[in-house]
C-alpha cells in the first residue's frame, strides 16, 4: 500500500493528490528517504548547495522523478 508510513505519521492527509497518485515502489523509496533524518538531511543539504534534480538522484542513488517528489513534499509538509 502506498504511503504506508505517512498514514501511521497522520501525514497522509497533507499530501496533495498528484502525490497520492505516486506507484508504490516511488513512495516506499520517498518514504524511507523523508522519515530517516540522516537521508532527509542530505536532501536537504544538496538542494542547499544547488543540486539540480538528477545531481541529488546520482548521489542518493534514486530516480530523478523520487527525488522530484521528495522536493515537492518537503514544501508541502
Amino acid at each position: 500500500m502506498p504511503w504506508t508510513k505517512l498514514k501511521e505519521m497522520e501525514l497522509y492527509d497533507k499530501l496533495e493528490n498528484h502525490l497520492k497518485a505516486v506507484p508504490e515502489k516511488d513512495s516506499a523509496i520517498v518514504e524511507d528517504i523523508i522519515t530517516d533524518t540522516d537521508k532527509l538531511q542530505a536532501v536537504k543539504e544538496a538542494l542547499h548547495e544547488g543540486l539540480d534534480s538528477r545531481l541529488i538522484s546520482e548521489k542518493l542513488h534514486v530516480s530523478v522523478d523520487q527525488v522530484d517528489i521528495i522536493k515537492d513534499m518537503l514544501g508541502k509538509l
